[in-house]
C-alpha cells in the first residue's frame, strides 16, 4: 500500500481552502504559530507566495500572514 505525502502549508496550490489537522514540527515555531491563530480546525489559505517562493501569503481568521516555507512546512493539512 503507497502512502499519500502528507500535505503541509508550504505545498499547498494558491487560493485552495484547507483545514488544519496538526501543527508539528520545532517547538519554538509550532509555539508562536498557534499565538497567531494556526489551530487544528481553523481554515487556511495561500493567498500569494514572493519571488523565490517565499515568504507564503497566508489568510487565516480573514487576516493574511507572512510565513516562511519552513514555518508553513509545520502546519498539516
Amino acid at each position: 500500500m503507497t502512502q499519500k505525502p502528507e500535505t503541509t502549508l508550504a505545498t499547498l496550490a494558491l487560493n485552495e481552502p484547507h483545514r488544519i489537522t496538526d501543527l508539528k514540527g520545532d517547538a519554538i515555531i509550532v509555539s508562536r504559530l498557534r499565538e497567531i491563530g494556526f489551530v487544528r480546525g481553523e481554515e487556511v489559505q495561500v493567498r500569494g507566495r514572493m519571488p523565490f517562493g517565499e515568504p507564503l501569503l497566508v489568510e487565516i481568521r480573514g487576516a493574511v500572514v507572512a510565513l516562511r516555507k519552513s514555518e508553513a512546512a509545520c502546519v498539516r493539512l
